[in-house]
């Protein structure tokens, strides 16, 4: 270096650019959480909508709507795999804790920790697995629609990639701090 000591490596301009950049994360975490329940929502809608049709179009007209079922069944693939981050982001996947909360302090952050790098494995292990899955929606077409199965196949990565995005937000502030529960985190940026 040029003489100048490790104090002026954290300029108030680094300082500003990182608030910046955090800044940003949040108001782009905030859009993607806004764009993931608005989806969600349409597709539970579209769900109730094509099977209330279909029920309907059987049993009060005699017409069956052949595309309907397979139209419901491709919206609630991606209505369970975003609703796994979604719910994680609200925190509404068990965990049971009783015995790791009364460990001491270091013990929690190391299973906490241990947890948290096998769930994220198990995540990634999926997320890399769905893609040869997906290259073979490309080649077979769904019965009713004739559309590729790689769009119900796309759900897979993208959702497990939403998860782990949520999971790593409620979590690893409670490796840092395990005294944060799950009342008062909100797996924001901060």
């Amino acid at each position: 270096m040029d003489g100048s000591n490790i104090e002026s490596l954290n300029t108030p301009e680094q300082n500003g650019a990182i608030a910046r950049i955090l800044s940003a994360a949040s108001l782009a975490l905030r859009l993607l959480r806004r764009v993931v329940d608005a989806v969600a929502i349409t597709l539970l809608c579209a769900m109730v909508f094509l099977i209330l049709a279909q029920v309907l179009g059987r049993y009060a007209l005699n017409y069956s709507i052949s595309w309907s079922e397979e139209s419901a069944t491709f919206a609630q693939i991606w209505l369970v795999m975003l609703g796994a981050g979604i719910a994680m982001r609200n925190r509404h996947h068990v965990a049971i804790d009783v015995i790791v909360a009364r460990c001491p302090i270091f013990v929690q952050r190391i299973v906490k920790g241990a947890g948290f790098i096998l769930a994220a494995w198990f995540l990634v292990v999926v997320i890399i697995g769905s893609f040869s899955l997906l290259a073979l929606g490309f080649i077979v077409r769904s019965p009713a629609l004739q559309l590729p199965l790689a769009l119900p196949y796309f759900a897979l990565p993208t959702g497990m990639a939403y998860f782990l995005l949520e999971f790593a937000l409620a979590t690893l502030p409670e490796i840092r701090d395990p005294s944060i529960t799950a009342a008062n985190q909100g797996g924001e940026i901060e």
